[in-house]
């Protein structure tokens, strides 16, 4: 329970990461307009993450890719919050 903080920051980037993820690979077989219920609610999941990632990226690249970067920012996230995480000391092995 000591890493309580570390470990929730790292499931909720997890999540957004997998989440993302499967965005993509819905929209390989749905079109952006389906009304299917579980297109909706990954496009309502995901929409404000798409939206931030969207301000960052020229206007030039396509969705798809847009997407793609999604999923990359956030693996960057996760592997920031390891590296940071070590570095505060949070997997330094105990004495013995």
């Amino acid at each position: 329970m000591i890493y309580w903080l570390y470990h929730l920051t790292n499931t909720l980037f997890a999540a957004a990461m997998y989440t993302l993820l499967g965005r993509y690979i819905l929209s390989l077989f749905f079109k952006p307009d389906s009304d299917r219920v579980i297109w909706r609610v990954f496009c309502q999941v995901t929409d404000p993450m798409l939206f931030l990632v969207r301000k960052l990226t020229p206007a030039i690249a396509p969705n798809g890719f847009v997407m793609i970067l999604a999923i990359f920012w956030t693996l960057m996230l996760r592997i920031f919050l390891i590296i940071f995480a070590v570095y505060m000391g949070l997997f330094a092995k105990s004495g013995g």
